[in-house]
């Protein structure tokens, strides 16, 4: 006769073998799902790959669905750049097969809250603003890889215009996230590069943005001018006067005390 103890243990065993069983299934299906996200000739088979690492979640993410997905976004972001690079060389372009799909994989890769993503996290600036918060949201920590971005005087406006964001979100998320003065002093010489010389419309702007929450003397100097001399805005490279008067707006804006946007 089986004593109440062993009846408790023979329940049990087929439990903890169903439970070792879902657990080794899990995590084949996720190394399936990472082997799918990284094959980037079938555009299908990894759209459904992602879909399904989101279902996933970023809690229960293997180390190798992680690793896939930060490889993938960084692959993404490199493909992105160099199709700008040809552009700007005059090359003609192939249509791509996803051009969405870096917006899609970057979200989930915001999810994993993870400093490791910040090199991928960094190639996908020109994506939209949730990579700028999050890129942020890291503080110090991720503001080596946002300036090399911003300094970068071929990088990709959009790119560039993605860092300036991200420089001022953490400039004014300082009081949570402290800013060294190093780095703050770096952060003022990269707003000042693309305050001054020929600049991307878009660029000049998150320039005056980032300078009106610097609250730099030097800074604050070249924004009045700019918001005062159009001339000063056509030095930089804007020569379309409906872009011109906009500039000058929205340096007097916040001259005036107006805050800048997107919000962090």
């Amino acid at each position: 006769m089986k004593t109440p103890q062993q009846i408790v243990w023979l329940a049990l065993v087929p439990l903890a073998l169903a439970l070792t069983t879902a657990g080794a299934l899990a995590q084949v299906d996720q190394r399936t799902i990472a082997q799918q996200l990284l094959d980037q000739d079938n555009v299908a088979a990894r759209n459904k790959a992602l879909d399904m690492a989101q279902t996933v979640g970023a809690q229960n993410a293997s180390p190798e669905l992680r690793a896939a997905l930060m490889t993938t976004l960084a692959r993404e972001g490199q493909r992105h750049a160099e199709r700008y690079e040809a552009g700007r060389r005059g090359e003609e372009l192939e249509p791509m097969a996803d051009p969405e799909f870096i917006a899609r994989v970057s979200r989930v890769v915001i999810e994993l809250q993870d400093p490791q993503t910040i090199p991928a996290l960094t190639g996908a600036l020109a994506t939209g603003i949730q990579v700028p918060r999050a890129l942020a949201r890291f503080g110090e920590q991720a503001a080596p890889a946002v300036l090399r971005t911003v300094a970068d005087p071929d990088g990709w406006y959009d790119a560039v215009g993605g860092g300036l964001i991200t420089l001022r979100f953490m400039v004014e998320g300082a009081a949570t996230r402290p800013l060294s003065s190093g780095v703050r002093d770096q952060i003022r010489r990269v707003a000042k590069e693309r305050l001054t010389g020929k600049q991307h419309f878009t660029i000049l702007w998150r320039a005056i943005d980032l300078a009106s929450v610097l609250k730099d003397a030097e800074l604050t100097r070249i924004v009045e001018t700019i918001a005062s001399d159009a001339n000063e805005v056509a030095a930089r490279g804007v020569d379309d006067p409906e872009v011109v008067e906009l500039t000058q707006k929205r340096a007097a804006d916040l001259i005036a005390g107006k805050a800048p946007l997107p919000r962090p």
